[in-house]
């Protein structure tokens, strides 16, 4: 499983750096890391649909699939409007990132899921023949295009309202924290964090991913950024991301043990499926882009 997980993970992260360098050089932002991006959210839906359909919920695909994709679009397409604006004041009276192309871009995401419920309801119409199971199904299906949607939002506003070194900092603690956590789990883990969810995790794991999450905070905003941050704000951040990442994992872990699946796929070798990497960043998304706009 290790050798796995460097044979596989040390291309992929080095494939990741490069294309967030090429992406920076465009003067469209996230021209190169959105299609990436719209593979990934495929499998994701995938994946997660399959969970679902273990656990005895059949919500409908095309709902999923399409609800997921477009909020992320919708995103993008909304930042990249805000960019155009505001080369075309020269003026400067448009407004910032925050006022509009975040705020913008939110009502965007509350538009599209508020779309793909109806759109769950009309599926959900169009087949239906007995009573039984309908409610359930588009439970399944809104929960999934919040998950996956939402979520998945945010990591879109993190590249276009803030920047390539930015959402590369969030990454990075975020998997700092899981490097961090198994390594020193298989080495020093002896009491266990979560026996029912996930028998693997240690206490011992999660404090050495927490160790292994500042460094990478301290690293990436006062090395790789040259921010002049102090200890406080590095600190803080680190803890939240990670924290927030950690929750995500046993988030993963609660849906899989629930429909009893050790994986949520196969697809990428050492490391399970994209919703097993994803995990844990869809949750801390949210929080890292929060701690940027209000705190760094």
């Amino acid at each position: 499983m290790l050798i796995w997980r460097m044979v596989i993970g040390v291309p992929v992260v080095l494939l990741l750096i490069g294309l967030c360098i090429l992406d920076n050089l465009f003067c469209i932002k996230g021209i190169v890391l959105l299609p990436l991006f719209g593979v990934c959210l495929f499998f994701l839906c995938k994946e997660f649909l399959d969970l679902l359909h273990a656990g005895g919920l059949y919500p409908r695909r095309f709902t999923v699939y399409g609800g997921t994709l477009l909020m992320t679009v919708s995103c993008w397409v909304i930042c990249v409007g805000h960019d155009y604006m505001v080369c075309l004041d020269s003026a400067g009276h448009a407004a910032t990132h925050w006022e509009w192309a975040a705020g913008r871009a939110s009502m965007g995401m509350v538009l599209v899921f508020a779309s793909g419920i109806l759109v769950a309801f009309a599926g959900e119409m169009w087949r239906y023949k007995r009573p039984g199971g309908v409610t359930i199904n588009l439970a399944g299906a809104v929960f999934a295009m919040a998950y996956l949607g939402l979520l998945a939002c945010f990591l879109v506003l993190l590249r276009m309202v803030y920047g390539i070194g930015e959402l590369l900092s969030y990454v990075m603690i975020v998997k700092m924290n899981d490097i961090g956590a198994y390594t020193v789990g298989r080495l020093l883990g002896r009491h266990k964090m979560a026996p029912e969810l996930s028998p693997k995790k240690t206490i011992e794991g999660g404090l050495g991913g927490l160790a292994f999450a500042l460094f990478g905070s301290w690293f990436s905003l006062t090395i790789l950024m040259s921010r002049h941050t102090d200890f406080i704000e590095w600190f803080s951040y680190g803890i939240a991301v990670a924290l927030a990442g950690a929750l995500g994992d046993l988030a993963g872990s609660l849906i899989k043990r629930d429909v009893q699946i050790k994986d949520s796929g196969t697809l990428v070798p050492g490391f399970g499926g994209f919703l097993d990497i994803f995990d844990s960043l869809l949750i801390a998304a949210p929080v890292a882009f929060f701690w940027w706009t209000l705190v760094l």
